[in-house]
């Protein structure tokens, strides 16, 4: 595999960014443990050392102290610089040591993408805090859970928001409460057009601290700096299985995939970077925030999706990167007259969440002209585990092991089997970016990591090349009669149909086979009263083996979404009873 990186000049860029903080590097390491089916993998994985001797916060103020001018986030025209980003962040760390917050203590975030966010952040961060992201589309009794489980003593959240705390507020161990109303750091005139709840949402939120009041005091932090091994987020996830657990994300954690990306994208102080995936999620987090702010970049900040705003953005700003999901591409190119849309300037996309459609990946690189880049990574490694390398990409395929990374796939049933090239079983992975642990689950990490081996939960398959192909999760593996189905295999046949715009696929309950195959279907409004479900299943019929194509097909008008915008097959799985 050290074709795929012919030609590249990562390594040399890297380089570059980190002699301005005077890191070392060493160069590139050809080879990697031999394994009997790994070795097509050999001299593809690069070794950086010594990038990690300082957390984020830290290499974000060295930047600001030489270039304290530049403008590290836009918000619909509101700009704000490194400089001043860097004295907000301060601010608000000193305000929190005021509050009595201290290395260690946990800061729920329960709030939409927004500079408050960033600045809390960085400045939690400067004080050794944990910072605990509360997805803000969480009701009172998800919040009472994450927060109860966090411990979190201190919640800062946007102000419309607060009668859902407040309703819950004596169930939680929260003392400090203080609130923000996004306008705050909104132009008069924005540049771009926010979405509607972003200038008409605010409450009072009586007998809350206001965050304008966090931003006065000076702060000199020398001695509570934060050390790599630190947790910076407890990032909640469901794991492979069971409620929500915090993974447990170091400082280092974030660096090493930070400096990892923008290696690998080749990223410049001179790019703008369109953040519009959720910064709540690792998946918007580390391309969104952290590797921009690395490498000296702008980044122009949307506090939610909306297709028009997006399309908006990449043209007036001249955005050179956007890390986005597949549905947010479908929504790209089905856009109304998006001809009309400048979106030239894009050089790389980061994607994932889901396989991208070959005819959507076709469509957008025509409309872009932009490297489509899939990858694939879990909230307990950090996000990336595997990348794409550049203009060296296999549809379908999520890449290759970033930086440092090794992954291997054991059978399913037995993580201690290891499986041959070309067979599928489950993807376990070691590397620099896997969390620390669960938060106060001891016993559920040493289940997901065995011998410094994270197990995954999804199943795939590696090609001769050594590019990994996600077939699926072991969770949602739906069995008709015995077989085993893993629904993305199927919705990437049922995406070749012209007049699909997106499905999903679940198991639904069958008195003969069990369980049988059922997809849920968003038509393209062209198509709307033109064709019927039969059509959909006698089509697919021909295409799939008999045990895997859909017996089941249901129109919808619209498909649930999680906070990041990927389809929620867990809640579609719920509503039809299986």
């Amino acid at each position: 595999m050290v074709e795929h990186w012919k030609g590249l000049d990562h390594i040399l860029l890297l380089a570059r960014l980190l002699q301005c903080y005077n890191y070392k590097i060493l160069k590139q390491v050809r080879g990697m443990t031999e394994k009997k089916w790994l070795t097509a993998w050999s001299g593809a994985t690069g070794k950086i050392q010594n990038y990690m001797s300082l957390p984020i916060t830290e290499v974000f103020s060295k930047y600001a102290m030489e270039h304290p001018g530049k403008t590290a986030l836009d918000f619909y025209g509101y700009k704000i610089s490194y400089g001043k980003l860097d004295q907000l962040s301060d601010s608000l760390a000193a305000s929190m040591l005021d509050l009595g917050v201290s290395r260690g203590d946990r800061i729920s975030l329960y709030m939409e993408n927004c500079p408050q966010f960033i600045i809390t952040l960085l400045g939690g961060w400067k004080i050794g805090a944990v910072m605990v992201p509360s997805n803000p589309m969480f009701l009172g009794e998800e919040l009472v859970y994450q927060l109860t489980d966090a411990g979190c003593e201190t919640i800062i959240m946007q102000d419309d928001l607060f009668p859902v705390f407040d309703s819950v507020r004596v169930r939680t161990p929260v003392t400090n409460v203080i609130v923000t109303n996004r306008q705050e750091f909104l132009p008069a005139k924005p540049k771009l057009t926010p979405h509607h709840t972003l200038v008409t949402a605010s409450n009072s939120a009586s007998g809350a601290i206001k965050f304008p009041q966090l931003l006065s005091m000076d702060f000199n932090g020398t001695e509570i700096k934060p050390q790599l091994d630190d947790v910076s987020l407890l990032q909640y996830s469901s794991g492979t299985n069971g409620m929500p657990k915090g993974a447990m994300i170091t400082h280092g954690n974030l660096m090493h995939n930070a400096v990892g990306c923008a290696a690998w994208l080749g990223a410049q102080p001179e790019d703008t970077h369109l953040a519009v995936l959720p910064l709540f999620e690792l998946a918007g987090l580390v391309p969104g925030m952290c590797m921009p702010f690395y490498s000296g970049g702008t980044v122009v900040l949307l506090a939610r999706y909306d297709t028009e705003c997006v399309l908006e953005a990449i043209e007036k700003y001249q955005c050179t990167h956007w890390a986005s999901i597949t549905t947010m591409k479908i929504a790209v190119i089905n856009y109304p007259n998006i001809g009309r849309w400048n979106l030239t300037s894009l050089r790389y996309c980061l994607t994932g969440g889901s396989p991208v459609p070959l005819e959507v990946r076709k469509s957008f690189t025509e409309q872009t002209g932009a490297d489509l880049i899939e990858g694939y990574g879990l909230s307990e490694t950090t996000s990336q585990i595997t990348l794409n390398p550049p203009h060296k990409s296999k549809p379908g395929s999520v890449g290759i092991p970033v930086f440092e990374t090794e992954v291997k796939l054991v059978d399913i049933d037995d993580p201690y089997l290891e499986v041959p090239l070309g067979m599928e079983g489950e993807l376990i992975v070691k590397g620099p970016q896997v969390m620390k642990g669960y938060w106060n689950r001891p016993g559920e990490t040493r289940l997901t990591i065995r011998d410094g081996w994270l197990s995954t939960g999804d199943v795939a398959r590696v090609d001769s090349d050594g590019y990994v192909y996600i077939v699926g999760r072991k969770r949602d593996i739906i069995k008709p009669s015995g077989f085993l189905v893993f629904p993305q295999e199927v919705e990437k046949l049922i995406y070749q149909h012209p007049a699909v715009a997106e499905v999903v696929i679940v198991g639904t309950p069958d008195p003969y086979r069990v369980e049988t195959v059922k997809a849920f279907i968003v038509l393209r409004q062209e198509y709307v009263g033109t064709l019927s479900e039969e059509d959909i299943i006698q089509w697919s019929r021909g295409k799939i083996a008999a045990y895997k194509y859909p017996r089941v097909v249901e129109f919808v008008s619209e498909l649930p979404h999680n906070g990041t915008g990927e389809v929620n097959r867990r809640f579609v799985q719920g509503e039809n009873g299986s």
